[in-house]
């Protein structure tokens, strides 16, 4: 049974003395002269309209008064304004009324955009610490300095992580030598096929989007059908044999070193309208931080490398290659293992020098280096250990066999010339080998026995190939 609501019985009671009143009002105007019968319905009629105006003036004071302290504004019109005892309180309630709501819808307005704020600085604190987490790990790994960590793997997966509707991505690095973008990592295809595709920056979805500024990140609509416009027909079909053709929307940014976009992170969607602004924002945070990064960890490794290697051949230098046959000496030696040391010199050096300039002569040292590292294992070393000389290690090989590897390679290189400013220069060289435990098991004995050789070779070198000398000769 609903509850009766008292609030209701002055208006029950009211209508009832209404009723009551009119009844009245008919017997006693049924007994009276015509004018008294009016004078007495007029007056019954004023009361009511007094009680009227009243009642309503009443109401409107109750619920003005119930709007105080609620919201300031209306609180500030309320005591600004005096209610007079009139019928224009009823149209003020009304204005109060609207202008109440308008201030309410207000209200929830700013409180939908305060929110929408507050959820944008979480995401923001959320990249930065996720961008601090990444940032922490690949530098400890960079620590390590050890060449078989895949940082760009890292990398993605953070930057994927960042995109809350990212779900598949990519890093194309700068080759130097061909000046062309390689996919380095991907995440969500087949790295295998995507390899097999190499592109300038022109080719790159950043340069087709970006409208000549490509320092920040773009947003790609509809990747699908951007792929069958740009993309030739190669790259479709390897991006589609590497599961690259259910994308919607991809968002490309660049890692830029010292002016140079030294790589691109991709970050895919499956989803329609799935990038905004705010995400822009945030990738180009994390491309920025990690573009600092991985800045200080090719200068780490320059430093490095040009403490192991020498800077023109890129072969290792003398102390490094000591290092390293020192550190595994005493491991051959517990293994019974036999290596050799190829002490090489190169021929007519000084005579190319003085004839075309050392310019030609330090480019016959690069070719000798790139050539000898074709035909040695990679486990075997090649260092420069002087002007001219060069001294190689190979690993696990008998003595029988280390003259029969240098044999084939000099009988390769002997007449072997390369074009130098319009003139063909030859790289030429002499050998010696010193091997161990046949020979000696220390260092400085096997360099001392291997010069010997070299330069009993040289000679016969000399006897053997007159043709070369008259060749240089003719210079």
């Amino acid at each position: 049974m609903p509850k009766f609501d008292h609030t209701k019985l002055p208006y029950i009671i009211y209508i009832l003395l209404l009723v009551a009143a009119s009844a009245l009002i008919s017997v006693v105007a049924g007994l009276l002269p015509p004018f008294a019968s009016f004078l007495l319905i007029f007056s019954v009629v004023l009361i009511c309209l007094i009680g009227t105006y009243y009642h309503y003036h009443m109401m409107a004071k109750t619920f003005l008064d119930s709007l105080k302290g609620i919201v300031p504004s209306v609180q500030n019109q309320i005591d600004n304004q005096e209610l007079s005892g009139n019928i224009r309180s009823l149209t003020h309630l009304r204005k109060t009324a609207a202008m109440y709501e308008s201030v309410y819808n207000e209200a929830l307005l700013q409180q939908r955009d305060i929110k929408q704020k507050l959820s944008e600085l979480e995401r923001i604190n959320l990249v930065k610490n996720q961008t601090l987490d990444t940032l922490l790990r690949v530098n400890h790994l960079f620590l390590e300095l050890n060449d078989s960590y895949d940082y760009y793997t890292i990398i993605l997966q953070s930057a994927v992580n960042v995109i809350e509707k990212g779900s598949k991505g990519s890093i194309l690095v700068l080759n130097p030598e061909t000046q062309r973008y390689e996919y380095a990592t991907c995440l969500g295809y087949q790295l295998d096929e995507l390899r097999k595709v190499t592109m300038s920056l022109e080719e790159t979805f950043l340069y087709m989007n970006a409208g000549g500024n490509y320092d920040e990140p773009i947003i790609i609509r509809n990747v699908r059908a951007f792929d069958a416009e740009i993309l030739n027909r190669e790259y479709n079909e390897n991006l589609s044999a590497a599961g690259g053709l259910e994308l919607e929307e991809a968002i490309s940014a660049p890692i830029i070193i010292d002016g140079v976009i030294f790589a691109i992170i991709n970050i895919d969607s499956e989803i329609a309208n799935a990038f905004d602004e705010m995400d822009k924002q945030l990738i180009h945070f994390f491309a920025t931080q990690i573009a600092i990064a991985l800045k200080n960890k090719y200068m780490v490794d320059e430093t490095i490398h040009l403490s192991r290697y020498d800077k023109l051949t890129g072969a290792l230098n003398r102390n490094y290659f000591e290092k390293i046959l020192s550190q595994e000496k005493n491991l051959m030696i517990e293994n019974m293992e036999n290596y050799a040391l190829v002490l090489c010199d190169l021929n007519y050096l000084k005579m190319i020098n003085d004839t075309f300039g050392h310019g030609a002569g330090d480019e016959v040292l690069k070719q000798f280096t790139k050539l000898m590292q074709k035909y040695i294992r990679e486990t075997d070393i090649i260092s420069r250990i002087g002007g001219d000389e060069f001294v190689i290690l190979l690993r696990s090989i008998t003595a029988q066999k280390a003259n029969e590897k240098m044999l084939a390679i000099f009988n390769q290189l002997k007449h072997h010339t390369f074009l130098y400013q319009g003139h063909e220069l030859p790289v030429s060289f002499s050998y010696g080998i010193a091997c161990a435990p046949d020979d000696s098991m220390i260092y400085d004995v096997l360099i001392k026995i291997a010069d010997l050789r070299m330069y009993e070779f040289k000679e016969l070198y000399k006897k053997d190939y007159p043709e070369q000398l008259s060749f240089i000769q003719t210079f």
